[in-house]
C-alpha cells in the first residue's frame, strides 16, 4: 500500500476537469476511427469562435463530441420552451453537470451577431506555436543498413494565427528515417462570417457531406461509449486542414455561402497523393505518409488528384418540423487508370442526396450516394434518433453499401466498409441515466458483407456477423467512479488453409476459406480522485479470441493491468502509468489509449508478454508558455528484438522513445 501511494504521488496529472483532460477521457472510452489531431484542432478553433448555444442548429452542436443526439434534441427543445439559455447552470439542468463542464470552453450564450462583432472588435492578432521532437532510444535497423537515409528524429511544428475573421495554419512534419527535413508541409488560409461567406479556405481543407458516403474526411469516432451517438458524422461541411496526417484532405480552394434559406458549398482541388502505380495502373493509395525507403520516396506525390464540385442545402422550418435537405455532385480525375474503376478509367463522377429532419424529440437522417463508375451503383444509410425519456436516448440506423459503389473520399459508418462499399447492416444503440450515480449504454450492430473478399480469386461469397457491447458507469462516491465495458463479436475473415482440414500441407493443396472468429472482451476501470491535485486510475482487461480453422478451433487469451496516477501542483504536472500484459497471439492484442504531449494521441496495441512504463511531465513556465516531455519504454519477456519488419526492427527487447514539446501562445 505504501508503494502504491508513493507511486501515485510520484507520477502524473490534475483532477480539475480541464479541457485537455475531458478530451483525453473521451478518446480513452471511444473506438477511434479518424485523425484525432484534426479533431483537437477543430476544438481549439472553437475556443476562439465559440458556438452560440442559443441559436446553433443541430449540425453546429454536433461538433461537440460529448453530446449525443438526445442531448442536442434536449438543448433545442429547452431553448424553444424557455426562450434562451442564460448560463452554464441552465445547460447542466438539460444534459448534466459533467457534459456541461466538458462543452463549456466551446460555447457562448451571446447571439451570433454579438459574437461576430466581438471577434472583429479585437484588433490584436492571436495565435500559437507548437513544436515537438522525438527519437527512439534504440535506433531502427533501417538507419544502420542504409535503407532509411534520414536520422533518428521525428520533428513536428505547427503555427496558427488569428486576426479578426481570418485564420492561418502552417504545419510541418518529418518522420524518423526520412531524409527530407521538410517532408510534409501543410498551409491553409481561411476566412469566416464575412457577408454571405460563412467559410472560405485557400490551401488544404476537409469536406464532409451527409453521413460521409460521398465525402467524409472528418469521421473521428465509431462505435463506442456513446451508443446513441455513433452513426452520425459530427463535423462541419468545410473546415481548414491543420493536421500532420498526410492523406485525407483536399488542396485548392473552397467556400460555403449562406444564401438563406439556401446554403452552397463549392470546391476545387488539385492535390498530389502517394499512389502505387508501377504497372501503369493505380492499384492503391499509400496513406501511411512515410517516405523513408527508395520505394516509399518513389511513390511520394506521384499522382495528381483533381476534384471539383458543389453541394446545395435547403434549410426549412415549419411549426415543430425543422431540417435541411439537398445534394452534392463532384468529379475526380487521377490522370491514369485506377484499378478500383476497372483499370480502364481514372476519372468518375459522384452524387448524393441527403436529408436531416427534427420533429420535437425525434430526429431523422439519411444519405444516398451514387458512383458513375465502375458500375453505376448506389449506397445508402438512414436512421433516427429519439429521446425516449429525459436522459434516455436511442439511435437506430440501417445501411446498404453496394459492392459496386466506389468513392475515394468516403468516411461512412461501418464495421469495415468505411468506404461505403460492400456492407449491409442494422445498428441500434441506447444509453441513459438510471439514477444520479448510475448510467448505462449498449449497442448491437448486425452486419453482412455481400462479398467477404471482393476478389473473385479469393472468396467473393457472403458473410455475416454481429458486434455488441455494454457500458456501465457507477459513481460510488464523489471520489470513486467505476466504468465497465463488456463486448462480444462474431465475424469472419479469409485465410488460406489446407483443403483437407490438416494442420500442414503443400501450398498447392491450400484454398481460401472463411475463418470464423469469436471475440469476448471485459474491461473494468476504477477512477479515484484523492484530492484536487491527485487522480488515480486502475484498469484491468481480459480478452478471448476463438478462431475456427478447418483443422479445428484455436483459442487465444490476453490480459492487461495498468495503474496510472495524475498529479498537478501549481504549474507543474506529472503523469505516469505502469502496465503488465500477457497475450497468446496478436489476434488477442489489447488496445489502450495513452496520454502524451499536447495534441498527440496514441492508441497502443499490447501483444506478447511484458511490462511497460510511460512518464509525462509538463511545466507551465508562464501563462502562455508550456514545456512538456515524455519517456516511454516496454520490456518484453518473449523476444530479443522488437518489430517484424526488417527496417523498423530494433535490436532490443526493451524499445523506448523520448518526446519533447514546447507550446507558446501569443
Amino acid at each position: 500500500m505504501a508503494f502504491f501511494l508513493f507511486f501515485a504521488v510520484l507520477f502524473l496529472q490534475p483532477v480539475s476537469g480541464s479541457a485537455e483532460e475531458n478530451i483525453a477521457e473521451l478518446f480513452d472510452q471511444e473506438q477511434l476511427a479518424g485523425d484525432l489531431e484534426q479533431l483537437q484542432q477543430d476544438l481549439e478553433n472553437l475556443k476562439v469562435r465559440k458556438i452560440p448555444v442559443n441559436s446553433a442548429d443541430a449540425e453546429e452542436l454536433r461538433q461537440l463530441p460529448w453530446l449525443n443526439s438526445g442531448d442536442i434534441l434536449a438543448i433545442i427543445e429547452q431553448r424553444n420552451l424557455k426562450g434562451r439559455l442564460d448560463s452554464l447552470r441552465d445547460i447542466e439542468g438539460v444534459i448534466g453537470r459533467e457534459k456541461a463542464a466538458a462543452i463549456a470552453p466551446y460555447i457562448a450564450f451571446d447571439d451570433p451577431v454579438a459574437l461576430r462583432k466581438a471577434v472583429r472588435k479585437d484588433e490584436a492578432a492571436t495565435g500559437s506555436y507548437y513544436s515537438r521532437l522525438s527519437f527512439d532510444t534504440t535506433p531502427r535497423d533501417g538507419l544502420s543498413n542504409g535503407r532509411y537515409p534520414g536520422d533518428n528524429f521525428k520533428i513536428y511544428n505547427r503555427l496558427q494565427a488569428d486576426y479578426a475573421n481570418f485564420h492561418v495554419s502552417l504545419v510541418h512534419d518529418k518522420d524518423i528515417g526520412e531524409p527530407d527535413v521538410a517532408d510534409f508541409v501543410s498551409l491553409s488560409l481561411s476566412a469566416s462570417d464575412i457577408g454571405i461567406v460563412r467559410q472560405a479556405v485557400l490551401g488544404n481543407y476537409r469536406l464532409n457531406f451527409g453521413q460521409g458516403l460521398l465525402v467524409g474526411q472528418s469521421r473521428f469516432m465509431s462505435k463506442g461509449s456513446a451508443p446513441s451517438n455513433s452513426v452520425r458524422i459530427g463535423s462541419k461541411r468545410l473546415s481548414p486542414f491543420a493536421s500532420s496526417s498526410e492523406y485525407g484532405f483536399f488542396q485548392g480552394a473552397a467556400a460555403k455561402l449562406d444564401l438563406q434559406p439556401l446554403e452552397v458549398t463549392a470546391f476545387w482541388s488539385a492535390n498530389l497523393v502517394d499512389a502505387r502505380n508501377t504497372t501503369g495502373t493505380i492499384t492503391s493509395f499509400d496513406e501511411s505518409g512515410y517516405h523513408r525507403t527508395t520505394t516509399e520516396r518513389d511513390h511520394k506525390d506521384n499522382v495528381t488528384e483533381t476534384v471539383y464540385g458543389a453541394g446545395l442545402l435547403y434549410h426549412f422550418s415549419s411549426g415543430a418540423v425543422t431540417g435541411r435537405a439537398g445534394g452534392t455532385w463532384l468529379r475526380y480525375d487521377y490522370g491514369e487508370p485506377l484499378k478500383a474503376l476497372g483499370s480502364l478509367e481514372g476519372a468518375s463522377s459522384l452524387g448524393s442526396l441527403e436529408c436531416d429532419l427534427l420533429i420535437g424529440r425525434l430526429g431523422f437522417f439519411g444519405e444516398a450516394a451514387w458512383s458513375e463508375k465502375p458500375h453505376g451503383r448506389v449506397s445508402w444509410i438512414a436512421g433516427l434518433d429519439y429521446q425516449v425519456l429525459p436522459k434516455v436516448n436511442i439511435q437506430f440506423a440501417v445501411r446498404d453499401y453496394d459492392p459496386g459503389y466506389y468513392s475515394p473520399f468516403a468516411g461512412a459508418f461501418a464495421e469495415r466498409g468505411d468506404n461505403a462499399s460492400n456492407e449491409k447492416g442494422c445498428y441500434i444503440g441506447i444509453e441513459g441515466a438510471i439514477s444520479s450515480k448510475v448510467s448505462m449504454g449498449a449497442y448491437v450492430d448486425w452486419f453482412r458483407f455481400p462479398k467477404l473478399n471482393p476478389d473473385p480469386k479469393v472468396y467473393a461469397y457472403p458473410s455475416s456477423g454481429y458486434d455488441t457491447r455494454i457500458f456501465l458507469t457507477w459513481k460510488q462516491s464523489p471520489m470513486v467512479t467505476w466504468n465497465l465495458q463488456v463486448q462480444h463479436k462474431e465475424k469472419e475473415d479469409v485465410l488460406k488453409q489446407c483443403a483437407n482440414g490438416s494442420v500442414s500441407c503443400k501450398s498447392k493443396e491450400k484454398v481460401y476459406a472463411p475463418l470464423p472468429m469469436v471475440t469476448d472482451r471485459f474491461r473494468l476501470d476504477c477512477d479515484i480522485d484523492l484530492s484536487r491535485k491527485l487522480h488515480l486510475r486502475s484498469r484491468g482487461e481480459v480478452k478471448r479470441v476463438v478462431e475456427d480453422f478447418l483443422a479445428g478451433d484455436e483459442t487465444y487469451y490476453g490480459w492487461l493491468f495498468y495503474q496510472q496516477a495524475n498529479f498537478r501542483a501549481g504549474r507543474f504536472g506529472l503523469k505516469g502509468r505502469f502496465t503488465v500484459f500477457h497475450t497468446d497471439d496478436y489476434d488477442a492484442a489489447i488496445y489502450t489509449y495513452e496520454d502524451d504531449l499536447p495534441f498527440v494521441f496514441n492508441s497502443t496495441a499490447f501483444s506478447g508478454r511484458g511490462k511497460a512504463l510511460f512518464l509525462v511531465a509538463s511545466w507551465d513556465v508562464t501563462r502562455n508558455l508550456k514545456l512538456a516531455g515524455k519517456f516511454e519504454t516496454t520490456w518484453f519477456d518473449d523476444r530479443d528484438v522488437f518489430g517484424s519488419n526488417k527496417d523498423d526492427r530494433r535490436d532490443t527487447s526493451a524499445p523506448g522513445s523520448v518526446h519533447l514539446g514546447c507550446f507558446l501562445k501569443f
